[in-house]
């Protein structure tokens, strides 16, 4: 059985919507489809305008036209300057094709925030978490560690360890630390979140269960499937005896109590349960939705462990061209899936197209991750597996 598993994704965080640009007049009016516009209008010489024409703006263009009007109006070191540019870096974070852009323009930012505002600075340490959550996004994960790793102190001196920003940031962090593969930590962080999380909020509180989801998503990455099955029947049962209950939880704990009985060998409970979570996301969220796309892979791990492996396939390759939509070809997060494709097609006797998309693993996994990282070394031992075993 192949042991893979994905985690609930969270939604990434950006700008809000186009502002007019100071002095813009009319030109960030919305085009048709809601963006910004160029409006041209015909003056009669009485003061009065006609609209004659409106042409949409992509939003990475007016945002990058609003950061160097800032820039030529107000100098480089100008706060109202580096927010400008931060929102630019937001808005071309949204597309994989500009991500490495936008770390290098969110980088300029924070650098330049901690040399005129100071490292503790909220404008700081808000554009840090931007820079990590980028960093983390794009694969970076040994400088998305250091990143959140800072903004987590930082935010602990200022607002206090039980501050709700303080244990956003810990969370973040925990999350990187797993998928570094050292879970024990990640795992330890999220406990004190929980534990935190239940003595200040109790322990019905909607931010209590979601810490208490996530600490037991954290227990099946650890292999702890036992513990983890156990704590989420408990938060599934808290959840539905809930009135008005927080549905994105309760679905989001009723996927990771699927992995868990997969992991358990209890594989037809465990389809069961995914398949009905899979309906629910897609009614909800559409079928290319990241929460709906994580929960078709963990269905995929449980039909590859039966050894439908026809069905698994056909499940993470309808993952992986949203996931190339969505990330990009390259990302890591496609990167995985095609790893857990490849898994399936060796025990499915086609291993030579295995070789293939493990092949392009192994290069992506050493350029993001490095050539040392466990995942890189884990394909690169079955690649040589694959030449010594052709049939």
């Amino acid at each position: 059985m192949a042991r893979w598993w994905r985690g609930r994704s969270r939604d990434d965080e950006g700008p809000t919507g186009p502002e007019p640009a100071p002095g813009s007049g009319r030109a960030a009016e919305s085009a048709p489809g809601g963006g910004p516009a160029w409006v041209v209008t015909l003056g009669d010489g009485e003061g009065n305008e006609q609209e004659i024409a409106r042409v949409g703006i992509p939003p990475e263009q007016y945002y990058g036209m609003r950061a160097d009007a800032a820039l030529d109006r107000l100098g480089p070191d100008h706060p109202e300057t580096l927010t400008a540019f931060r929102d630019y870096a937001r808005v071309l974070a949204r597309t994989p094709e500009h991500r490495a852009e936008a770390c290098e323009r969110m980088a300029e930012v924070a650098r330049a925030q901690w040399r005129v505002l100071g490292p503790d600075h909220p404008e700081t340490l808000v554009t840090s978490a931007d820079l990590a959550d980028l960093l983390q996004a794009t694969g970076e994960l040994n400088r998305a560690e250091a990143g959140w790793r800072s903004v987590w102190n930082a935010r602990a001196e200022r607002l206090g360890r039980d501050h709700g920003d303080t244990l956003a940031a810990a969370v973040r962090l925990a999350e990187v630390l797993e998928a570094l593969h050292r879970v024990p930590e990640g795992t330890a962080v999220r406990r004190d979140v929980l534990e935190r999380r239940r003595l200040a909020l109790g322990p019905g509180h909607p931010d209590t269960l979601s810490a208490a989801n996530g600490h037991a998503m954290s227990l099946i990455k650890g292999d702890r499937w036992e513990e983890a099955e156990r704590e989420l029947r408990e938060l599934i049962g808290l959840l539905e005896r809930q009135p008005g209950r927080d549905e994105e939880i309760l679905m989001s704990a009723r996927g990771n109590l699927g992995a868990a009985l997969c992991r358990l060998g209890r594989l037809r409970e465990a389809r069961s349960v995914l398949r009905s979570v899979l309906a629910d996301r897609e009614r909800t969220k559409g079928p290319d939705h990241r929460d709906t796309l994580s929960v078709r892979n963990n269905l995929a791990a449980v039909l590859h462990a039966e050894g439908r492996y026809r069905e698994a396939a056909a499940e993470l390759r309808a993952v992986a061209a949203a996931d190339v939509r969505v990330h990009g070809e390259g990302a890591l997060e496609t990167l995985r899936v095609l790893d857990n494709l490849a898994n399936v097609l060796i025990d499915a006797g086609d291993r030579q197209e295995a070789a293939r998309l493990l092949r392009g693993c192994l290069d992506g996994y050493r350029r993001i991750l490095g050539p040392s990282h466990p995942l890189a070394r884990a394909v690169a031992e079955r690649l040589d597996w694959l030449r010594d075993h052709p049939s």
